[in-house]
C-alpha cells in the first residue's frame, strides 16, 4: 500500500469551504475557529495524509471505540498547513527532491497540522497550529504555553511552535479531560514529562462518588475540582489550586502564565454544571491612564477551549473585548443552561483555577512577591545607611536611577511582575540582556536552585509601554523556589540601582555589591520556540 496524500489551495473562498469540509464541517466551532486562525497567520495551500495512525485518537480507540457494538474506523487523516504553494514542491520529478524541498518549508513556511478523526461529532483531533493572538494598537499578544512541535512528512521533519489543541469528545473525556490534557501536552512537548492520552487522564480522575458515576466511561461527562487535583496529582504534577472567589483570579494566575505554565480555569455561569479552559497565553495592552497594578494591563488571555477551538479570548472584565476591539468571533462564549450564549470573562465567570506546577517547587508566587516587596520596602526605608556604608567604603550608587525608585515607591508607582524560571533559563535572559557587564559578571556566577522565582521591578512609566522592547526594569529580586518562600531565609538576592544584596543562604549572611554604570534593562519576554 503506497503513502496517499492530496493537496489544495487556498486562494478563494470555495477553496476555504472546501477545507472546512476535510475538517469536519463549517458547522463545527472549532472548525471555524482553526479556519480564521489559518487566514490570520496567512496559509496559503494545505496537503492531506490519508490513512494517518495517531498515538492520542489510538489510545482512546483502545479504550473505548473498539468495544462498542458501531464499527469504528482507526484510522484518522492529518492535514499540514502552509504560506506556501506546497503543490509545487510535490509536483517536482523525484521524491528525494520534494523531500529536500519540504525540509526546507520547515522554518520558512510550515503552519502545523491537524489531525481528523473518523469522529462526526467531535472530529478535531491532536491539532498544532503556528502559535499566535491578537494585534493591534497598543496590543502584545504572547503565547506563553509554548513549544517546538515535531511532525513527519512524507519523509521530511517539519517543526512548528505551537500550543497543542483537541476538541471534546464527550464519551470518551468532558472538557476538564481535554483542558487537562492540553496542559500536559505542553509539559511534555516542552519539559519532556510523560506522554498522556485523554483516555489515560480520565482514568487518573478515578471518579469515586456517585454523582461522578452517573457517566460510563465513570466521570467522562464532567469532573470536579477535587478529581481534576487527583488525576494532575497522579500525572506527575503539583496541582497548585486558586480559588476564584471574589475578583483576584485573573492577578492570582498571571505569575503562572508568565512562567509557561499551564492553568485550567473552571468557568461558571450562576450554578450551572461549568466549563474548563486551559489558558496558554496572554495579552498586554498599554493604558492612557497607567496603574501599579500588573493584572490591569492584561486586558485578555489567550486559551484553548475544546468546545470552541485553539488560541481564543478569554477577557478579563466584562468591558475588555469591547475596549480593546476584540473579534467577537473569538471569544469564549456558551449557552449553559441560558437560551442565548452568554460572553464569558475571568472576573464574572472564573470560580478555580488549577496551576501544572512541577514537583520541585514549593513556593507560590505570591508568597514569593510578598517576600520580595518586604526585601524592597526594607532596602528603601534603610537606604541611608546602606548609603552611608558604601561611602565610607569609597564606593558610589547610581544615585540617578535609585531616587527615581524611591519617589515611584513612594507614590505608590512600582509595578512588580513575578514569574518562575530554571536557573538556566534565567543565566540566558541576564546574560543575552540588556543589564550592564558589572551585574552580569555577579549574577552569572551566582549558584543558584534549579527553580527560582524572579520578581521584576518597574515603575508605570518604565513598563507602560506597547512594545516589549520598550519595557524596561530598575532591579529583580531572586527567591529560591525550592523554600517555603514565606520569609526572607529563601531571598537569594536583591538588585536595586547601583547595589546588589545577596543572601548566603547556608552562612545565613549578607553581601553588599556595588553594581558600577548600573542602568535600567529590558524586561524578560519569552522568545523563540
Amino acid at each position: 500500500m503506497n503513502l496517499d496524500y492530496a493537496v489544495g489551495k487556498l486562494e478563494t473562498s470555495a477553496d476555504w469551504a472546501t477545507l472546512a469540509g476535510v475538517l469536519g464541517g463549517a458547522h463545527q466551532r472549532p472548525v471555524q475557529s482553526i479556519i480564521r486562525h489559518l487566514i490570520t497567520v496567512g496559509a496559503k495551500s494545505y496537503l492531506v495524509e490519508s490513512r494517518y495512525i495517531d498515538r492520542d485518537y489510538s489510545a482512546d480507540y483502545r479504550r473505548f471505540y473498539a468495544q462498542t457494538f458501531r464499527t469504528y474506523d482507526r484510522h484518522c487523516e492529518r492535514v499540514h498547513f502552509f504560506q506556501e504553494d506546497v503543490g509545487n514542491i510535490l509536483a517536482l520529478p523525484s521524491w528525494s527532491e520534494r523531500v529536500a524541498a519540504l525540509q526546507r518549508t520547515s522554518k520558512r513556511s510550515y503552519l502545523g497540522f491537524c489531525v481528523v478523526r473518523p469522529l462526526p461529532s467531535a472530529p478535531i483531533g491532536r491539532t498544532a497550529l503556528l502559535q499566535a493572538g491578537p494585534t493591534g494598537a497598543s496590543l502584545e499578544s504572547v503565547v506563553t504555553c509554548r513549544a517546538d512541535v515535531r511532525a513527519n512528512l512524507l519523509g521530511a521533519e517539519l517543526d512548528v511552535s505551537s500550543a497543542s489543541f483537541m476538541q471534546q469528545d464527550s464519551r470518551v473525556g468532558a472538557c476538564a479531560q481535554v483542558a487537562i490534557w492540553i496542559g500536559a501536552r505542553h509539559m511534555h512537548q516542552r519539559h519532556k514529562y510523560n506522554w498522556l492520552s485523554v483516555a489515560d487522564i480520565t482514568r487518573m480522575a478515578a471518579p469515586t462518588t456517585a454523582y461522578q458515576a452517573t457517566s460510563l466511561p465513570a466521570g467522562s461527562e464532567f469532573l470536579t475540582p477535587d478529581h481534576m487535583i487527583h488525576a494532575i496529582h497522579e500525572m506527575g504534577f503539583q496541582p497548585l489550586y486558586i480559588d476564584g472567589a471574589g475578583k483576584d483570579i485573573a492577578a492570582d494566575i498571571l505569575p503562572y502564565v508568565e512562567s509557561g505554565l499551564p492553568v485550567i480555569l473552571g468557568l461558571r455561569v450562576d450554578r450551572s454544571l461549568g466549563h474548563a479552559v486551559t489558558v496558554v497565553g496572554r495579552v498586554f495592552a498599554s493604558k492612557s491612564t497607567p496603574t501599579n497594578q500588573l493584572a490591569e494591563y492584561v486586558p485578555a488571555y489567550i486559551v484553548h477551549d475544546d468546545q470552541a477551538g485553539p488560541y481564543m479570548l478569554l477577557p478579563r472584565t466584562d468591558q475588555s473585548a469591547k475596549a480593546h476591539n476584540f473579534d467577537n468571533n473569538q471569544l469564549v462564549r456558551h449557552r449553559f443552561s441560558t437560551t442565548n450564549p452568554i460572553d464569558l470573562n475571568v472576573e464574572q465567570h472564573a470560580v478555580f483555577g488549577v496551576a501544572l506546577m512541577p514537583m520541585r517547587v514549593f513556593a507560590t508566587a505570591r508568597a514569593a512577591e510578598r517576600t520580595a516587596v518586604g526585601r524592597l520596602e526594607f532596602a528603601i526605608a534603610n537606604m541611608a545607611s546602606i548609603r552611608a556604608k558604601l561611602a565610607d567604603q569609597g564606593a558610589s550608587i547610581n544615585d540617578r536611577l535609585l531616587d527615581e525608585l524611591i519617589e515611584a515607591h513612594k507614590n505608590k508607582k512600582i509595578v512588580l511582575r513575578t514569574y518562575l524560571t530554571s536557573a538556566s533559563g534565567y543565566r540566558k535572559h541576564i546574560t543575552q540582556g540588556t543589564a550592564c557587564d558589572d551585574l552580569k559578571d555577579v549574577l552569572a556566577r551566582m549558584h543558584l536552585p534549579h527553580f527560582t522565582w524572579i520578581t521584576e521591578i518597574s515603575t508605570v512609566d518604565s513598563y507602560n509601554q506597547a512594545s516589549p522592547g520598550m519595557r524596561r526594569m530598575y532591579g529583580h529580586s531572586i527567591l529560591d523556589a525550592t523554600s517555603t518562600g514565606k520569609d526572607e531565609a529563601g531571598l537569594l538576592a536583591l538588585h536595586l540601582p547601583g547595589v546588589l544584596i545577596r543572601r548566603d543562604v547556608d552562612k545565613d549572611k549578607e553581601i553588599v555589591t556595588v553594581i558600577k554604570d548600573d542602568t535600567l534593562y529590558h524586561c524578560r519576554e519569552k522568545k523563540g520556540p
